[in-house]
């Protein structure tokens, strides 16, 4: 059995989406082994020599799934029983340093989103442009669940999603201008977004109204502006991004709008005296 067989057997076994799978089978593709030649040694050579022209955080990402075949090979006792396990060579991730929109930039989108010509066959882009950026800043949902999302879902200031990446149910808050962008919405069917706007579409148009409005980033930077305003209000912000693990939000946050947002920290030290 080649270890892209195993892979798959593995993807089946567990369920995966076909997102996790594809990556698996972009791995496999990069290592033409045997099962029975699955090892500690093998892995870690293969991550020494991926160091050399692959980003840390890719040869970080492989380091898991290669472990997690490795364990799955062994509990099918497709491997010699005498090896001890041993955990795998480590691999070096350094933190990412996030940005984020301040406030002002979002007002910046929304003046800009209002006077957006066109549209979808069903909505105005003046219309659903607007609501997503308040409704993708307040909620932090990610792009899938917030075209998702659905107007059952909304009781009064908040709304039950379940996570399309995790499959976990997640609650999020709504702010009033969001609630109120919303309800202007024409109603083309049980979603709030999905049914006026494409993934593709939404895509498109953020990049177009982000080169209009003079300013750097994606729609993505709507979840860490939420999840840096958040913290600086005295919040967690793992709770709105709907982490599990606490140490997901550093890839979120972005630390030099969050000590421009609280200037009132000390983070100098007294000037020297002459």
């Amino acid at each position: 059995m080649t270890i892209a067989e195993l892979a798959n057997k593995y993807c089946t076994r567990v369920g995966a989406k076909a997102s996790y799978a594809h990556q698996f089978r972009v791995l496999t593709r990069r290592l033409p082994w045997q099962v029975a030649q699955l090892s500690e040694d093998r892995i870690d050579a293969y991550l020494t020599d991926a160091l050399g022209h692959l980003a840390p955080s890719t040869v970080a990402k492989h380091r898991r799934m290669l472990a997690c075949l490795l364990q799955f090979a062994r509990s099918e006792r497709l491997l010699n029983k005498r090896t001890v396990p041993r955990p795998l060579r480590r691999v070096k991730c350094p933190p990412p340093n996030p940005r984020a929109w301040s406030h002002a930039d979002i007002r910046a989108l929304l003046s800009v989103a209002e006077h957006l010509k066109g549209g979808t066959r069903q909505c105005a882009y003046s219309l659903i442009v607007p609501a997503w950026i308040l409704a993708a800043y307040s909620t932090g949902l990610r792009r899938q669940d917030l075209l998702d999302l659905r107007h059952d879902a909304i009781r009064g200031s908040r709304a039950a999603v379940r996570q399309a990446k995790t499959g976990w149910p997640h609650v999020v808050n709504l702010d009033p201008a969001s609630i109120a962008a919303i309800r202007r919405l024409p109603r083309k069917g049980p979603r709030v977004f999905g049914d006026l706007i494409s993934a593709v579409q939404i895509v498109r148009v953020m990049r177009r109204l982000v080169k209009q409005a003079g300013l750097d980033g994606t729609g993505k930077w709507l979840r860490r502006s939420g999840a840096t305003y958040c913290e600086a209000a005295g919040y967690d912000a793992s709770g709105h991004l709907g982490h599990k693990s606490p140490g997901m939000k550093i890839h979120y946050i972005d630390r030099l709008l969050l000590a421009e947002i609280r200037p009132d920290e000390p983070r100098v030290p007294p000037v020297l005296a002459t």
